[in-house]
């Protein structure tokens, strides 16, 4: 009607209005019919059985998830690589914890809906019957990659109600693995698993669709280790308390946020208002309020500094003594052995060698140069009179308690904070500290590898995919760029061949210590200490003057750990790369930084060399630190 009309439109638009109308109307109705339709005949949104799932993870859930037993997130997959030796579980109390025995499963359909009949004050789906309703029993488990390669196990270990039990072990030995496998995921969509897993008395392993979602929704909760990324930027605190919480209440949501160590202030504030130690006890209170018998929790001490870690420590012990069994994993093994009642082993660690800081540079030209910098957010300022100076191949720490704006010193610093005052040099010429006046040559200049590696890498990108942008700016940038000469138009044939590309991405992969065929893998494939690597691996892709690392062997067990500082220190000496680097870990500064800068509350207040002021401190924000 309309197109054969087409020519009056011009004279009377208006003409179109009731047909175009009735045909919205007649759309509207007919999606509206076949939505009613199909809710009717398929009342369960089931999902795939666990068997056949693939790597979906497992994140904090929203407020229709909850409600559901819905979870999902990131993609996740173990390590490829070789042999696992076998885990041991060492027993830190003579008293034995009881555990949950393995739940069984009715024959038969399982309801569509997740209703279910209560157990234990709990609800679980119909057809799940509880042989025991707390504690954890994981028997002879071993994971096996659809390569072939054994990825877990077998590992066999016990926790009751009540009890702490911490998974410790090298970066990509299977720790966030076995974890996930307790919520009922599998790695990957063909790994073989064999063992059993029983969590509150449920079989997890064999928990059908319904079931499953109901186990997730009201029996267990999980905070993984990148919580940030579970977090709705979007949303205020108050909100993503609300949305998951048994009890709703003004009362309950700052009960969960004192008990993580926050205040009242914080249910006003959004995650990007919020530090790496805040976001994750936001996550934790998340958890807390839901309120479930199992709490697991993966690398809950990472990028926290001592005092800081003591805290959370002391809040995962409260919440055991409640009758919640707690399952953790950790790197800072102090910590772990302090709170845990059990500590299961995966592979071997190497032990820590610890070395004197390497020296400053002697008469090297100052590369970057900060004065008077400063940071609001919305107004209310965050930072304020940062100075120093590096030169080249040295290395500063910036050092201080959670909030106290590190990361954001490292935002203002790479460009990406708006609301930053002071200035900047860069090789002795004036730096724009604002995004918007920074060309991208200069970028490349400064590079930052935050924290959480998994929320800076693509994931519908490969290693090599990654690694090659970077690659290709690069080329494009180093000749001239005025317009019109033969530099700008020889930049356009200056592009990498694909077989210099794919030399030059190995060459990155092995300088950070990474098999070349990782190149061919996605970031859900990665460990997480291989997803810092990858990270650090795209920054030095660049050849930057200034390598800004913010908390980045936070995550990453010591021997690991130690790895990536030595690589940073090969990369100053050979490159002449200065390095700016936000650590909580003292020992770190200590072995690597000769230069540090302690900031409290948004303030510098103590600065210098590191073995002075470690030895003999005068601010007791840094004497907390060192404790």
């Amino acid at each position: 009607m309309v197109r054969d009309n087409t020519s009056g439109l011009l004279l009377n638009p208006w003409a179109a209005l009731a047909p175009s109308l009735a045909i919205a109307i007649v759309a509207v109705s007919v999606n509206l019919a076949v939505s009613e339709f199909g809710r009717e005949a398929a009342p369960s949104t089931g999902t795939t059985p666990i068997s056949d799932r693939g790597a979906t993870g497992l994140v904090d859930p929203t407020a229709a998830e909850v409600r559901d037993g819905l979870t999902s997130g990131e993609e996740v997959a173990g390590p490829r690589g070789g042999s696992i030796p076998d885990a041991v579980a060492t027993a830190r109390r003579d008293d034995s914890i009881q555990g949950a025995a393995a739940g069984e499963l009715h024959d038969g359909a399982v309801a569509a809906e997740p209703r279910g009949v209560s157990i234990g004050g709990a609800v679980v789906a119909e057809g799940v019957r509880r042989a025991d309703d707390a504690g954890v029993v994981v028997n002879g488990l071993v994971v096996v990659g659809s390569n072939g390669q054994k990825m877990l196990g077998p590992v066999s270990f016990r926790a009751g109600a009540g009890s702490v039990t911490a998974v410790t072990g090298p970066s990509g030995c299977g720790k966030t693995t076995l974890l996930r496998l307790l919520v009922g995921q599998v790695p990957e969509a063909n790994a073989r698993v064999e063992g059993s897993v029983a969590v509150a008395g449920c079989e997890v392993l064999t928990l059908g669709p319904a079931q499953l979602r109901a186990f997730r929704r009201d029996r267990i909760a999980y905070v993984g280790q990148d919580p940030g990324s579970a977090l709705n930027p979007l949303m205020r605190v108050r909100t993503l308390l609300a949305e998951v919480a048994r009890d709703g209440s003004e009362a309950a949501l700052l009960d969960a946020l004192h008990q993580v160590g926050l205040s009242a202030d914080h249910l006003h504030r959004r995650p990007d208002e919020l530090s790496g130690g805040q976001q994750r006890r936001v996550a934790l209170a998340r958890a807390l309020v839901r309120r479930t018998g199992i709490l697991v929790l993966d690398e809950p001490f990472a990028g926290l500094h001592a005092t800081l870690r003591s805290e959370i420590a002391g809040v995962i012990s409260g919440i055991a003594a409640t009758g919640v069994t707690v399952l953790l994993t950790g790197h800072d093994t102090e910590t772990v052995h302090a709170i845990a009642d059990q500590v299961v082993e995966l592979g071997s660690v190497s032990a820590r060698e610890v070395r004197a800081a390497a020296s400053a540079p002697v008469d090297e030209p100052i590369v970057l140069r900060a004065r008077g910098v400063g940071a609001s957010i919305k107004g209310e300022q965050v930072l304020s009179g940062i100075d120093f100076a590096l030169a080249r191949g040295s290395a500063l720490a910036v050092v201080g308690a959670s909030g106290a704006g590190k990361t954001t010193l490292a935002r203002v610093l790479a460009g990406l904070h708006r609301e930053a005052v002071g200035s900047l040099d860069l090789h002795g010429a004036s730096l724009p500290i604002t995004p918007a006046r920074r060309k991208v040559q200069v970028h490349n200049g400064i590079q930052l590898v935050t924290q959480n590696p998994k929320s800076a890498l693509n994931p519908r990108r490969t290693v090599a995919q990654t690694l090659a942008r970077p690659l290709r700016r690069k080329s494009r940038h180093r000749t001239g760029s005025a317009l019109g000469s033969i530099a700008m138009r020889d930049r356009l044939f200056d592009r990498p061949s694909k077989q210099q590309l794919r030399a030059q991405i190995t060459a990155l992969l092995e300088s950070v210590e990474l098999d070349p065929e990782t190149a061919s893998r996605y970031p859900h494939e990665l460990s997480g200490g291989q997803r810092q690597r990858v990270a650090l691996a795209r920054a030095l892709a660049s050849e930057p003057a200034v390598l800004l690392c913010d908390e980045i062997t936070s995550a990453l067990d010591h021997a690991t750990a130690d790895a990536i500082m030595s690589l940073l220190d090969r990369i100053r000496t050979e490159r002449g790369t200065a390095l700016l680097l936000i650590t909580h870990d003292m020992t770190v500064v200590a072995a690597h930084c000769p230069g540090i800068l302690v900031l409290d509350h948004g303030r510098p207040v103590e600065s210098g060399s590191t073995a002075t002021i470690l030895a003999e401190p005068d601010h007791a924000a840094t004497r907390e630190l060192l404790h």
